[in-house]
């Protein structure tokens, strides 16, 4: 009997210990939601919020910068700058914004795969009175007037660039020597 005793005991400690475990993981994810949870709603205003640029050649990026001004009396967090498509990468002010000072966001756009009239909506969420904000831009992405290349070559270029490692262990598509036929798979010699 002492033998199942000492088993039980122990099996109550190890699940005791494992709920303390997951517990502190659990609180330490939410470490950042606490630290923000205490900030006071303020106000913000964004420094031309809808943007037209001018033409630029498919396969140019786009550095787009916009200021964002804390125009209320408690410190300002942007917390997210979530863009609308891939092709635009954001990046932004993390510290706090001290009231009456700027903060800026910097948009990163490739126009390596789009072709015409882009625009592209970004939301920035912040600790606000409205919490989720909104920045449009658009722009004509026009094809290069000598060669314009299709997305499969663009993609083949992008995957040279980047070293084409597949391609150096199974080898190029067109060159492995097999066929398949009904009667199966036939090595060339």
């Amino acid at each position: 009997m002492k033998p199942f005793l000492s088993l039980i005991r122990y099996k109550h400690h190890v699940i005791t210990a494992v709920c303390c475990m997951l517990g502190a993981v659990l609180l330490q994810g939410c470490k950042n939601d606490r630290e923000n949870a205490f900030l006071e709603l303020t106000t913000m205003e964004i420094e031309d919020p809808v943007r037209h640029y001018y033409p630029i050649i498919q396969g140019l990026e786009q550095n787009i910068v916009v200021k964002i001004t804390n125009t209320g009396e408690n410190p300002l967090k942007l917390y997210k700058v979530l863009p609308s498509c891939g092709c635009t990468i954001a990046t932004f002010t993390t510290h706090a914004i001290a009231p009456g000072n700027d903060g800026f966001i910097e948009l990163k756009y490739d126009s390596t795969k789009n072709i015409g009239e882009v625009g592209i909506y970004t939301t920035v969420l912040a600790n606000t009175k409205k919490r989720s904000h909104t920045i449009y831009f658009d722009i004509h992405v026009v094809p290069d007037a000598l060669y314009t290349k299709d997305y499969e070559e663009l993609y083949h270029i992008e995957q040279e660039k980047r070293g084409g490692l597949q391609e150096l262990v199974e080898g190029k598509t067109n060159e492995r020597g097999y066929i398949v036929d009904s009667t199966g798979v036939q090595k060339y010699k």
